[in-house]
């Protein structure tokens, strides 16, 4: 039995009152996962000798040759 199977056993046990809960926890789980990633990719960003400096809004547009 794959794990997916598994789960749907076990969810197909509870009442809508339970899985409510449940989907509450898995949702703050994958946002947990997603807050995580983000800030490693920050981490990764702050750490780069190559980031480069800041451009503001209008050198970036003129570089890019769009007009505001």
């Amino acid at each position: 039995m794959s794990n997916r199977e598994r789960c749907i056993k076990i969810l197909d046990s509870f009442d809508e009152a339970q899985l409510a809960n449940i989907a509450a926890m898995l949702q703050a789980a994958a946002d947990a996962i997603d807050d995580a990633y983000c800030s490693a990719l920050y981490a990764e960003y702050e750490a780069d000798p190559d980031k480069g400096e800041a451009v503001s809004l209008d050198e970036a547009a003129r570089m890019l040759g769009v007009s505001l």
